[in-house]
């Protein structure tokens, strides 16, 4: 079953989370996580600090990983 951005139900993230249902990223959304993704790896690639990317989360979110 394919996840569309603005498309996905409780009941979907349900059956994803209990793995009654296997999903995919839609063809439609696939370009835009693609590029969400080329730009967190060029991000997480440099040297400055980008919480929850190349840092620790809460406390530790001056902590580089």
């Amino acid at each position: 079953m394919p996840l569309t951005p603005g498309r996905v139900t409780l009941a979907d993230l349900h059956s994803l989370w209990t793995g009654d249902v296997h999903y995919r990223v839609s063809d439609a959304a696939r370009p835009g996580v693609e590029a969400s993704a080329e730009r967190v790896r060029v991000a997480a690639a440099g040297t400055a600090a980008i919480y929850g990317v190349n840092t620790g989360f809460g406390k530790l979110a001056s902590v580089k990983v």
